[in-house]
């Protein structure tokens, strides 16, 4: 369990790491969606409350627990883009430890079924956006010979 929570929590610091480094450039944080009506960079706390609540069937309580973590993910997340003194290695190592934490946060608020469709939520985000930088030990395709 422990292991799986690490890997979900992995997964969605570097999506958000991948969404962090795409918004450098935006001065809001948060870009519109283009014409195609799929959004390009961060969502932010409203935009990821709005999805988690469709794919997961919030309740308003939980909704309302959430939010706050959300936001607080985003203002720290926010806070290590704009920290020039960091290392990039640190910073990804810090958005790590913030998504991790945020994450087992929001996964305390779910019901079991729920936590079960969030950890497959992660799992395609992860499928979808790769291993970081290549990294070797990609869980798809054979190993290298």
């Amino acid at each position: 369990m422990l292991k799986r929570l690490f890997i979900v929590a992995a997964t969605a610091m570097l999506a958000f790491g991948v969404a962090i480094a795409g918004a450098q450039s935006s001065d809001s944080g948060q870009a519109a969606p283009p014409a195609g009506g799929r959004m390009r960079g961060p969502m932010g706390p409203d935009q990821q409350l709005e999805h988690m609540s469709k794919a997961l069937n919030l309740t308003d309580d939980q909704k309302s627990q959430i939010k706050p973590i959300l936001q607080d993910r985003q203002k720290q997340m926010e806070s290590l883009r704009s920290d020039t003194s960091l290392s990039p290695e640190d910073r990804r190592s810090k958005a790590r430890s913030l998504m991790q934490d945020s994450n087992a946060k929001i996964i305390a608020v779910l019901n079991d079924e729920q936590k079960t469709k969030f950890k497959e939520m992660q799992s395609r985000m992860r499928e979808h956006r790769g291993p970081p930088g290549g990294a070797p030990n990609a869980p798809s395709g054979p190993p290298p010979q």
